[in-house]
């Protein structure tokens, strides 16, 4: 089934269906689009929108059952119609039709061509857990979106400045401009860059954030104003670990791990010149002598699936593995060879035990 709950007016415009229920060709058409557009009310003026482009491209014509019912009233007898006449009748009706699909083909060509250029529109790009996406801003600047993200960008982006605000994980390979500095907003901190190559993790509900450096030269300036403005060169990690309690989390049983509110470190480079931080751009998980509780988000935001440890013991286990087309089922199977443990898969929920 479609699911046309994302539509836009070009993409009804398309639909045969609808086209029939423009038209007034179809009965059944025409009862399906009307109960869909009762049903849908949010979608409406995109609806409304579809339909007007519809008669302009069709010349303003009415729907041909109108135009039917009218012809009736005003056609001359059949037997007295000649032969030519008819012939012409059609010839009008093919012209009319290929016009149509030429103009519809030129308006889609030309008004969907510019769609990533300057747009003057306030943007919001998400993933779903499992799920990641590459993005080209309207100032030629690259985001790799990763799984269970968001990224948003105002109307102004590219026109006065430009600045986008995450929520999640992004890789940002950054055009260059000196008169507009690109900037990234998060919950934790505020990276300002010129054009350069930079990895932001920033989940709200994780307890730590961090941005990574791979290429030029970035700022960035903690949002509660501790730690002042910090520059990081390439190979530099800064890692903001969170004081305030963290979204969705129960409060902690266990002892509570101390942190520096802010540490400063390289980013961790493995075998084959692998960037730990920034495999997943490459579509691989990279565990580094990490203990389970840690690596548990990465799993549930890669495999869509929610982790649930029945003892303390198990999350300190540590790991070293690399995961690329592997399921969960592998990636699970594969952990045991290192430590010993239980695990049952239900739908989407993982219960790991000892």
């Amino acid at each position: 089934m479609v699911d046309r709950s994302k539509f836009n007016a070009e993409d009804f415009l398309v639909d045969s269906t609808f086209q029939q229920y423009c038209a007034g060709t179809d009965k059944l058409c025409i009862e399906y689009w009307e109960k869909y557009v009762n049903a849908h009310p949010e979608q409406q003026n995109t609806i409304r929108e579809a339909k007007r482009l519809y008669f302009i491209l069709s010349g303003n014509k009415r729907p041909l059952n109108i135009q039917l019912e009218n012809r009736k009233e005003n056609i001359l007898p059949v037997a007295k119609i000649s032969k030519l006449q008819d012939n012409k009748l059609w010839l009008k009706i093919a012209a009319a039709i290929i016009v149509l699909v030429a103009i519809t083909f030129l308006y889609r060509y030309y008004s969907l061509e510019p769609a990533s250029l300057n747009t003057s529109e306030a943007k919001v790009f998400t993933t779903r857990s499992g799920e990641r996406k590459k993005i080209t801003l309207p100032d030629g600047s690259v985001v790799l979106l990763n799984a269970k993200s968001t990224l948003s960008i105002g109307k102004e982006f590219n026109v006065t400045c430009r600045e986008v605000n995450l929520k999640g994980e992004a890789y940002f390979d950054v055009t260059h401009n000196k008169d507009k500095p690109f900037k990234v907003g998060t919950t934790d901190f505020n990276i300002n860059v010129l054009g350069t190559a930079f990895n932001v993790k920033a989940y709200p509900d994780e307890v730590s954030s961090e941005a990574t450096l791979i290429r030029g030269l970035i700022t960035m300036e903690a949002v509660n104003g501790n730690g002042g403005i910090i520059t990081l060169k390439p190979s530099q990690k800064v890692t903001f670990y969170k004081t305030e309690p963290i979204i969705n989390k129960p409060k902690a049983i266990k002892p509570k791990v101390v942190h520096p509110e802010i540490s400063i470190n390289h980013y961790t480079l493995i075998k084959d010149s692998t960037i730990v931080e920034t495999a997943w751009t490459k579509n691989r998980i990279e565990i580094y002598d990490q203990n389970f509780d840690e690596i548990k988000g990465v799993l549930e935001k890669w495999y869509n699936v929610e982790i649930r440890f029945k003892d303390a013991e198990i999350e300190k286990y540590r790991f070293t593995a690399t995961f690329s087309n592997e399921t969960i089922n592998q990636a699970l199977s594969a952990l045991q060879k290192v430590e010993y443990f239980k695990y049952e898969i239900k739908g989407n929920q993982v219960i790991i035990s000892k």
